[in-house]
């Protein structure tokens, strides 16, 4: 007895260990790209894209939201304020599925567990079942639409995590501020870009002030953007795409990425390699991820060592992938804010749009696999080359003092708060969320 337990607990640290190998590159670098989204694309731009109701609009909101790492719970605010600046219902839900289903974190963490054919697959499977969803609401609602009548519930006002926000929610940072003072986004425009980037270099090599600098390229832009520009500096701009991907959008996720790595090495251990064996336990799994994924709170890059322990374990490809789709989009939590902003109707559609799509896009590829004798293998073991081992290895040093400095800071305490919350969403109606 207590050989095995010595056994089960190596076998656990041996998990932990070499998730962590395998994820901290590929993490660090969609954390960055995060940053960078954030900054370089225009959030009041994106809205602009959404406000028909019909195919394209759909599509559109569905391809932002693939590269976009935002937690089921974050994303519904964003999407409320979008739908106030005139966004379409529909466009609005497309959103909401390929935000936290998928994100720039997520899709290269994925590439880390299953390898790049899972990885391109998984943004596209979930835009599809953004555009399914979508179209599906367009069709069931459009008698009332023509009708002009509101079945819907009033939309409660909310605030968002954005730059401008002071009194964000609370699954948001606090201190967010923003990269321009006065200005509602961080964006920075490619305009923007230059002016300060021929400040910083062009005008100083060449003995120019700052002012000089830019009213020599001031012909290449607005009077507004040059405004801006003179407010912000090309370091500041780096430093605010820094702060944003491995700080804010950290926080959202350490902690939840910390609880998917642990449940991860629990299941590799705990259960046994032929429970897939049997026939009917394999067309069972299906309808279980599905109730195990809907109701719990987690993000789309803890889901994923989660989904490669289950693999690891016999779990077919389309089990789970049914776990990767519905548990980052769907949770009791966010089921309550989207009931209390959008409606029950809504929420209904939303949720039946993504069990429905995903359990039916789970079975279907497992299919496939099967008559084409293909098969899906999960990266569970250290590589052999060693110049890559020397990239996870330090990639994993400052993943963990990262996580280490934004624990001290406060993020291990509000994660753990913000866990509780989504698995009690009788908090979320209470306060009017």
């Amino acid at each position: 007895m207590p050989e095995e337990l010595v056994s089960i607990g190596i076998g656990f640290i041996d998990f932990i260990v070499n998730s962590t190998l395998l994820l901290a590159p590929m993490l660090l670098l969609g954390l960055f790209l995060a940053g960078v989204l954030h900054v370089f694309i225009a959030r009041n731009l994106i809205q602009r894209w959404f406000k028909k109701e019909g195919f394209g609009a759909i599509a559109a909101s569905a391809a932002v939201g693939v590269p976009i790492p935002l937690c089921s719970c974050s994303v519904v605010p964003v999407v409320s304020e979008m739908k106030q600046k005139g966004a379409s219902k529909s466009a609005c839900m497309s959103f909401l599925i390929t935000a936290p289903e998928t994100g720039a974190d997520s899709i290269l963490v994925t590439n880390a567990f299953f390898g790049w054919i899972p990885a391109l697959a998984r943004p596209i499977i979930s835009y599809v079942t953004a555009v399914i969803a979508g179209l599906s609401f367009l069709g069931l609602t459009r008698k009332e639409r023509s009708e002009g009548d509101s079945v819907e519930a009033e939309v409660t006002p909310v605030t968002i995590k954005d730059c401008a926000s002071e009194d964000n929610c609370d699954d948001c940072c606090d201190d967010h501020q923003p990269l321009m003072q006065g200005q509602e986004d961080c964006y920075v425009s490619p305009s923007i870009l230059k002016r300060i980037t021929f400040d910083k270099w062009l005008g100083r090599t060449s003995g120019q002030t700052s002012e000089e600098a830019l009213q020599d390229v001031k012909v290449a832009g607005s009077e507004e953007d040059t405004n801006q520009s003179s407010e912000v500096k090309l370091s500041d701009v780096i430093k605010h795409v820094f702060k944003y991907g491995f700080v804010e959008v950290g926080d959202d996720i350490f902690f939840a990425l910390c609880v998917g790595i642990g449940l991860g090495a629990l299941l590799f251990m705990v259960l046994p390699s032929d429970l897939m064996a049997n026939e009917y336990a394999r067309w069972a799994s299906y309808p279980i991820m599905l109730l195990i994924s809907v109701p719990i709170y987690i993000c789309a890059s803890a889901s994923t060592p989660i989904a490669a322990a289950l693999v690891a374990k016999g779990f077919s490809p389309g089990a789970a992938l049914i776990f990767l789709m519905a548990g980052p989009a769907t949770n009791m939590g966010t089921v309550a804010m989207i009931v209390s902003q959008f409606g029950s109707k809504f929420a209904s559609i939303y949720v039946a749009g993504v069990a429905i799509v995903t359990v039916v896009l789970g079975i279907a590829i497992d299919v496939f696999l099967l008559y084409a004798g293909l098969g899906i293998t999960v990266n569970l073991l250290p590589t052999d080359s060693h110049s890559i081992q020397i990239i996870q290895i330090v990639s994993a040093v400052v993943l963990i003092a990262l996580m280490g400095w934004r624990f001290r800071a406060g993020a291990f305490r509000q994660g753990y708060k913000d866990f509780v919350q989504h698995i009690r969403p009788q908090n979320l109606l209470i306060r009017g969320r």
